[in-house]
């Protein structure tokens, strides 16, 4: 009887550090904070089509497609697409990515994940690294923005492609792609 508790247990926590939120799987409803601290739904940012898209402040990998953020920001917000920017990292507070977010121009809000909660639910491993959700909630698209950290080398502009069929209503031509960029700075999680 003790053996199958511990190993009942045993799963129970291996689905709790589980990918919650997937390529092909409904997002539910989660809170992020703003810069000030104040939960935040996501019920309350979400559109017919929504971004969400893990950045940071200090990586040069991420940094390097902050204006590129700003140009799909400015592209698709005209079109009915909501932009969620969400920094995860323990080591940078929220008044470095307010203070970030101000030098570099951001024309959108920019929120907090404390704990890495939400980074867990996607199982978000980089900056920067995007998931599209559709308006029924279900994510179509999950990698990277583009194929190359060096503007002047990209090819292949994944998450306007993404964005770009699902507006049109097809199939994503690459559903998932492997994000790259600087590993999220997570909080460490008691064993």
């Amino acid at each position: 009887m003790k053996k199958a508790l511990a190993i009942g247990l045993a799963l129970s926590a291996g689905m709790l550090c589980a990918q919650e939120f997937k390529l092909g799987s409904q997002v539910s409803d989660f809170q992020v904070r703003d810069l000030d601290g104040q939960p935040v739904a996501f019920s309350a940012l979400k559109g017919p089509l929504t971004v969400v898209t893990f950045i940071a402040t200090q990586c040069p990998v991420s940094n390097s497609y902050n204006q590129r953020m700003i140009d799909l920001y400015k592209d698709y917000a005209s079109k009915n697409v909501k932009f969620v920017f969400i920094n995860a990292n323990r080591s940078e507070p929220a008044s470095e990515v307010r203070d970030h977010a101000k030098r570099v121009g951001f024309p959108f809000a920019v929120y907090k994940d404390p704990g890495n909660v939400l980074a867990d639910r996607f199982d978000a491993q980089v900056t920067p690294e995007s998931f599209v959700i559709d308006g029924s909630g279900t994510i179509r698209y999950h990698g990277s923005i583009d194929d190359s950290m060096e503007e002047s080398h990209v090819r292949v502009r994944r998450l306007r492609a993404a964005l770009d069929a699902v507006l049109a209503g097809k199939p994503v031509p690459s559903a998932e792609t492997k994000a790259f960029g600087c590993t999220i700075k997570r909080v460490r999680k008691a064993s």
